[in-house]
């Protein structure tokens, strides 16, 4: 039996919106080396004595709730904070016939790649442009925003290369990062790192996901509002990659530029 001690913030047992195109249970760790203000899990960037489970009982636990699911996902907080929990993870859904993947935000490249050939997917934030460091450090919570870029640049670069189906992110924030600029600058760097080789493989994908103010962390985020899809639509287009989704909540968890589009050409049509 292992004594192993983890670090457990929560975990949903069943989840629609979090492995695409597969029931997955989510496992929630705490603590992040970023302070972004508008973090919905603003609740565990801390870790706290009361966090820490045994890893063998904790796995039981969960191995009850596996028959509805065919994927176990790590978030947080930043799961690559504990990079021997994810990998004995990931030896338990190998084992189980589970298909593994963790969210990061690419700040810890050396574990990222210690878990290449155990993880099917990987889900990388990007946060703004990657030639402006100081709305990067801004949107992070600490001054390291050349630092991140260039930490992310290394976990992405790695990623494009793997066999791991690559879930790139930006968190759609009006009137801050979502300038046409800044999207095309995000494309630009994506493509230079290895992005569309991957993506025309059907091994990656970009996702604009919509800002929820109301569940930020800090109050001047709260002020804002949410983006329209007329808003992630244009910016999903100056992005100008292929296999571009959109996650808003009226919207769906993933749903492609290219249909949306036609949706919204049929109603349109319609009027």
């Amino acid at each position: 039996m292992s004594l192993m001690k983890i670090m457990v913030a929560g975990i949903v047992e069943l989840s629609l919106m979090d492995y695409p195109s597969s029931p997955a249970l989510v496992i929630f760790v705490p603590g992040c080396p970023f302070r972004c203000p508008m973090c919905q899990n603003w609740s565990i960037l801390e870790a706290k004595p009361e966090h820490e489970k045994e890893l063998d009982e904790f796995l039981s636990k969960v191995r009850v709730a596996l028959d509805t699911v065919d994927a176990v996902k790590v978030s947080g907080g930043e799961p690559t904070l504990y990079p021997e929990f994810l990998l004995r993870l990931s030896e338990f859904c190998r084992d189980h016939g589970l298909l593994f993947g963790f969210d990061t935000n690419g700040y810890f490249p050396d574990v990222v790649k210690a878990l290449l050939g155990r993880v099917n997917l990987v889900s990388v934030d990007v946060k703004a442009a990657f030639n402006d460091p100081v709305l990067y450090s801004r949107i992070i919570g600490i001054d390291k925003g050349m630092e991140a870029i260039n930490r992310l640049k290394e976990t992405l670069r790695m990623l494009f290369l793997s066999n791991v189906y690559v879930d790139v992110r930006t968190t759609l924030i009006p009137t801050v990062n979502d300038g046409e600029g800044c999207m095309k600058n995000i494309g630009e760097s994506l493509t230079r790192l290895g992005y569309v080789d991957k993506a025309l493989k059907g091994e990656a994908s970009y996702t604009l996901q919509e800002l929820e103010p109301s569940l930020a962390w800090k109050e001047e985020v709260k002020r804002l509002r949410r983006p329209t899809l007329e808003e992630m639509m244009k910016a999903g287009e100056s992005v100008g990659l292929p296999r571009v989704y959109i996650r808003k909540a009226d919207v769906g968890f993933m749903i492609g530029l290219e249909e949306l589009k036609k949706r919204e050409a049929r109603k349109v049509d319609l009027i």
